[in-house]
């Protein structure tokens, strides 16, 4: 048997005059190959007698024509190459070449007849077998003791009623010696029979079980506790959560731990101050109270503040977070005229342009920004000459507040 390599004819036929290579008629490319393979069948065409030949070269496989091909004006004692592409099939493969359309011409291109008999002897055919590789490791089916390579021998395979050309005979996903190492049944897509394929069934020998959601080796319909979050599926049920899912509402808290520390198991953020469950117990604050501190602010507030939720005065200054301007500075906590320096730093703590020093000498109030007000004076109440007198006496205390330099008039 030869198993796709390069044929070559023993006893070739060829025309005496024209035809083929004597000892190389037709045959295959150079290499190993098996059926599938896409390769080229060679020929070549020889003149030994006329000063020009051009002609058609036919391939057939099994007798079915593959490809004609032209080839012309080959001179005298002049060999020509030709090849076609072809796929090889599995099993006998007969190749044979003929010659049509010949045309001889002498050396003034006048046409020389030939006859059909010559045409008929430049004919050459050879049969052989091309063998198929299944599992594509290069070595034939006829030679390889598994030709589906799935860890079975053909012979095993025989006994076992599998398909040695398939690694995977029931198609299942699981190949064929695998199910025999686990006990399952290679003939069978579902070996328990519970409706669930074998390759996705965690207990495929158990017709009662396929599930293991929490993985802890109980099936699903045994288990009590399908998601393993410590508290079991009847009273997952009952408080609405889901009993298929360890953390119901998905806050990274497991339904158990939130059932133990009553918390909310269906609400990420079961006291509502912005931050999760999960985020409460990171941070040691209380996820059951908005306010752990309970300084009027809540704990999500205090996060993006930057104070410490567990603290009424995260500086110590001994002013209240809620009531401290600068929370996290315990040199400050007042800034009166909102200019962003605290009153401590500030020189100028009303921001009248009036420094806090002159301020205190003068007995104005550096804090708040006083402005004079005019009396109110019922002026119809007072006589002419009284009136007169009291708004000259205004104009002068003016006069002198303006001399003095005090803006807090």
């Amino acid at each position: 048997m030869i198993l796709g390599l390069a044929l070559i004819f023993a006893q070739p036929v060829r025309a005496a005059d024209f035809g083929f290579v004597g000892n190389r008629s037709v045959w295959l490319g150079q290499g190993k190959y098996f059926s599938g393979d896409a390769t080229r069948v060679y020929t070549i065409v020889v003149n030994n007698t006329y000063p020009s030949l051009s002609l058609n070269v036919n391939f057939f496989a099994n007798k079915k024509l593959v490809q004609t091909t032209a080839v012309t004006d080959i001179r005298l004692e002049e060999a020509r190459q030709v090849w076609v592409n072809y796929i090889l099939p599995v099993g006998a493969l007969n190749l044979s070449v003929s010659l049509s359309e010949i045309v001889a011409k002498d050396n003034q291109g006048k046409i020389i007849p030939v006859s059909a008999a010559e045409v008929r002897s430049g004919e050459a055919e050879t049969t052989y077998t091309i063998d198929m590789d299944t599992d594509g490791d290069k070595i034939g089916n006829a030679d390889d003791p598994d030709d589906d390579n799935d860890g079975l021998t053909d012979l095993e395979e025989q006994r076992l009623g599998t398909n040695p050309l398939k690694a995977d005979t029931d198609g299942d996903g699981i190949g064929d010696a695998e199910e025999v190492k686990r006990g399952l049944n290679p003939l069978k897509i579902d070996t328990d029979g519970d409706g669930v394929p074998d390759n996705k069934d965690v207990f495929p020998l158990d017709s009662k079980e396929w599930l293991d959601r929490d993985h802890d080796g109980i099936g699903d319909n045994a288990d009590t506790d399908n998601d393993n979050d410590g508290v079991s599926d009847v009273i997952e049920i009952k408080l609405g959560l889901n009993p298929k899912n360890p953390d119901t509402d998905g806050d990274g808290v497991p339904d158990g731990a939130e059932v133990r520390a009553k918390t909310n198991p269906k609400n990420k953020d079961s006291d509502g101050d912005g931050l999760t469950d999960k985020q409460e117990i990171a941070l040691r604050t209380d996820p059951n109270n908005a306010d752990t501190d309970h300084d009027g602010l809540s704990d999500g507030e205090e996060i993006k503040m930057g104070t410490d939720p567990t603290k009424i005065d995260t500086d110590g200054d001994g002013v209240p977070d809620k009531k401290d301007v600068f929370p996290l500075d315990p040199k400050e906590s007042v800034d009166s005229d909102h200019d962003g320096i605290g009153d401590n730093a500030d020189l100028d703590d009303n921001n009248d342009s009036v420094p806090d020093g002159q301020e205190i000498q003068r007995g104005t109030n550096p804090v708040s920004v006083e402005r004079w007000h005019w009396p109110r004076i019922n002026f119809w109440l007072l006589g002419g000459a009284a009136m007169v007198s009291f708004l000259l006496a205004m104009m002068f205390y003016g006069f002198y507040l303006q001399k003095k330099g005090d803006p807090d008039r």
